[in-house]
Formats: structure tokens, C-alpha cells, sequence
């Protein structure tokens, strides 16, 4: 879950020219590449995502993506962050209006499976796996995404017998389960690909059934 808010600042890992703007340095431009990037995201398989056709893609340059963000991960994180904090946002949301935790979860899990976003996940189990290197900039991103989400996870499951780690587990196993299955080039509502995300999504509900009750 991927990973978008307060997320922690990461300096560039190597930064090739002293000229080279800090990876948070704000400016309009900035703000605005990293919002088309969202975009591209969206729209493209960026599995192993190279700056390069990104770049032509919305209508910038290597050079300038790594002057402003100091380096492709740090790029990648900044995305993951986009989408954390419309997920959490979603969450407060649901809270303040008083929605249930079943509702909440539901609610959460219709964003993440939509399949818009199916770009950006695959970007975060990607930071995830790579986490596990303990290499700029992604040392810290396993923990820092156990740390971000399970707090809300919490209070929204306050007053249930259902274990926030245990959701939070289940929850990314079976978006894992979605992504191994789902092809991008087809309709997800095909048979073979309509059949497995039914599977994923039946899998989810008797969760929640079981784990709410």
C-alpha cells in the first residue's frame, strides 16, 4: 500500500553535482511533474520504471526529473507517497463520518484494487522487496509503511476482535494475489482474468465475515 503523507525525507543517495536540488526541494514545476507522473503511473506498466520514457511521457528529461528529485527511487517514493495519503484520507474520512470498520475496510480495499492504481502497487511491493537491501533510498520503507498504517488501522478496528496486524497482512497477501493474476492488457471483467479478481475479492469479503463478525 503503497504506499501518499507525512512521509519522512530521504536526502538524494548520491548526488552527481553539488548544483543538484535537495529530493524536497518545493517549487511549482516540481509539483507539477510529480502530478503527471502520478498520472503516467496510472496509465502505463512501470514495472522497473526507467526515467527515460517517463520522462517523454510527460514532457520532461531525465536530467531535469533527477535535478528535482535526486534520483529515480526517490522519485518512486514520492508516487507511493501520492497514493498513501489518499488512502489515509480515505480512512479519516470514513471515521469522521462515522462508517463502520467493515465499511472503512471495504472502502479502502475498492481504492486500492481499482485498476488505476494497480501501477502504483506494483511499485510499492517493488520498494518493498528492495527494502530488504538496506539500500538509498529504501532501507526504511518497509517499517515506515508498517508504522504509517497501522495506527489508523487501530482506531478504526477499536472496539473489534480483529487484530490490525494480522488485517494489514491479509490485505496486502491478497493484493499481491490480484496483481500475479490480473493481465493489464485485458478486461479484468474477461474469464480468466474476471474469474481470478472475483476469487481475490470473494477471498477479502469472507475475511472481513470471519475477522468482524
Amino acid at each position: 500500500m503503497s504506499a501518499p503523507t507525512n512521509a519522512p525525507s530521504h536526502p538524494s543517495p548520491r548526488p552527481s553535482s553539488p548544483r543538484r536540488a535537495s529530493a524536497r526541494q518545493p517549487s511549482p514545476r516540481r509539483e507539477d511533474l510529480l502530478a503527471a507522473t502520478v498520472r503516467y503511473v496510472a496509465e502505463h506498466n512501470v514495472s522497473d520504471l526507467s526515467l527515460r520514457p517517463l520522462a517523454a511521457g510527460i514532457g520532461s528529461s531525465p536530467r531535469v526529473l533527477l535535478y528535482l528529485f535526486g534520483s529515480k527511487e526517490q522519485l518512486v517514493r514520492e508516487v507511493l507517497a501520492v497514493g498513501r495519503a489518499e488512502q489515509l484520507a480515505l480512512l479519516e474520512r470514513s471515521e469522521a463520518e462515522g462508517g463502520s470498520a467493515r465499511e472503512t475496510l471495504d472502502l479502502i480495499w475498492e481504492w486500492l484494487t481499482q485498476p488505476e492504481h494497480r501501477g502504483a502497487l506494483r511499485l510499492f511491493f517493488e520498494g518493498y522487496v528492495r527494502a530488504f537491501g538496506r539500500r538509498e533510498p529504501w532501507p526504511d520503507f518497509g517499517t515506515a509503511s508498517l508504522e504509517e498504517w497501522l495506527p489508523p488501522l487501530e482506531r478504526v478496528l477499536d472496539g473489534t476482535r480483529a487484530n490490525p496486524t494480522v488485517v494489514l497482512a491479509v490485505l496486502r497477501g491478497l493484493l499481491l494475489d490480484l496483481l500475479a493474476g490480473v493481465d493489464d492488457e485485458s478486461d479484468s471483467s474477461d474469464s480468466s482474468d474476471g474469474s481470478h479478481a472475483r476469487r481475490v475479492h470473494a477471498a477479502w469479503h469472507a475475511f472481513l465475515d470471519a475477522t468482524l463478525a
